[in-house]
């Protein structure tokens, strides 16, 4: 069972809604979800004027969110094609989790929000940046299981191979719908099970190496190979104690008795030519 974040910014609620969609389709495989979301970064007088509601009740992410996570989703709205300021300010204060490589090779997606339909996609492309500077397996939605979706034209859909999304009108009084929901679980189900097997194949690998390496695997022990059975470290083999034979043409004769015939045979040619 594999641990996920869920790392959102969202003003009108459109990404928190697709969000709990994400989660309900994560957990449906059996993992565990946890919706964050970052710092608000504009002041509540500007807020005020923007006629933004109440944040929704999500912990604010940290750093040893991601860390402690085996993937991590991210849950953007669009402004102007990219990905909002409040996120690009939590992702500028990953510089310590960079240098030490905490996130290569964790599973990283995206799924987004925009007004008309403009910018979904180069909001996730946006974030490839970060995903590759860290070392990041960024795991799109793609058409396996929401083909039928995504190629549904009698209903609006934002979303696309690259991950979940709504289109919440200029105004921002469009809701998410079913359809949308239902590409938001997909994406959280198809990304539990991506995660899941990629933690699997990183657990195996690991002890892969650490028995190419002669280390200790199970319980100290490491197969030996010339035959000796669960021979533990550092113990030396035990030594025969049969003398080694030496072929000498046809017949096959020990050392020490090849010697004494030698010394024989030398001591009776000198009595004989002496």
């Amino acid at each position: 069972m594999a641990n996920i974040a869920i790392i959102i910014y969202s003003m009108y609620h459109h990404v928190a809604t697709l969000a709990e969609a994400v989660k309900e389709g994560i957990e449906s495989t059996g993992n565990n979800a946890t919706i964050y979301q970052v710092k608000e970064t504009l002041p509540e007088e500007v807020l005020q004027k923007m006629y933004a509601p109440a944040k929704p009740d999500y912990p604010i992410a940290t750093i040893e969110d991601l860390t402690e996570a085996d993937g991590i989703l991210f849950g953007v709205p669009t402004r102007f094609g990219a990905f909002p300021s409040q996120l690009k300010e939590f992702i500028d204060s990953m510089g310590g989790v960079w240098s030490s490589g905490a996130l290569y090779h964790k599973p990283s997606g995206v799924f987004t929000s925009t007004g008309t339909g403009g910018g979904q996609e180069t909001t996730i492309v946006s974030l490839l940046s970060t995903f590759a500077h860290h070392g990041m397996l960024y795991v799109p939605l793609g058409y396996k299981e929401t083909m039928e979706d995504l190629r549904n034209v009698e209903d609006v859909n934002g979303g696309s191979a690259w991950g979940a999304a709504t289109l919440a009108n200029s105004d921002g009084s469009r809701q998410p719908s079913e359809l949308e929901l239902k590409v938001a679980r997909a994406q959280g189900s198809e990304f539990g099970r991506a995660v899941h097997k990629l933690t699997r194949t990183k657990d195996v690998g690991r002890a892969s190496s650490s028995t190419a390496d002669g280390n200790p695997v199970d319980g100290g022990q490491v197969v030996d190979p010339i035959g000796a059975k669960n021979q533990t470290l550092n113990q030396p083999l035990k030594q025969t104690s049969k003398p080694v034979a030496v072929s000498v043409g046809n017949s096959t004769k020990e050392p020490e008795k090849r010697g004494k015939k030698k010394n024989f045979l030398k001591r009776f040619l000198a009595k004989i030519f002496d």
